[in-house]
């Protein structure tokens, strides 16, 4: 439901492998929580996207912070990745405990 209307979606894939129904459903789920669970995330709170530092391994190393922070965010629990940044840019000894 969308504004409480029904709507439906196709969607088409093309795939050199040859697979049933079930597994190419559980083969596009499994790719979509990958894109929706890391990289969506990247891009939509860390702007990957469109980074401001380019040049040089800039990019690179942020993304890896990025990921790291994403890592240590979802293994404190936190819902969502503002709340965890709000929540640890004032406790840095929880994050530092991580890494002893």
């Amino acid at each position: 439901m969308r504004d409480n209307k029904s709507f439906c979606e196709r969607h088409f894939y093309i795939s050199s492998q040859i697979l049933d129904a079930q597994h190419l459903l559980a083969d596009t789920i499994g790719h979509w929580g990958i894109e929706n669970r890391l990289h969506w995330v990247k891009d939509v709170t860390f702007s990957e996207d469109f980074p401001p530092r380019r040049g040089g391994y800039a990019p690179i190393n942020w993304a890896i912070l990025h990921t790291f922070f994403i890592t240590i965010a979802r293994f404190f629990g936190f819902r969502t990745i503002p709340q965890a940044q709000r929540a640890l840019s004032n406790q840095l000894d929880k994050v530092f405990s991580l890494l002893v």
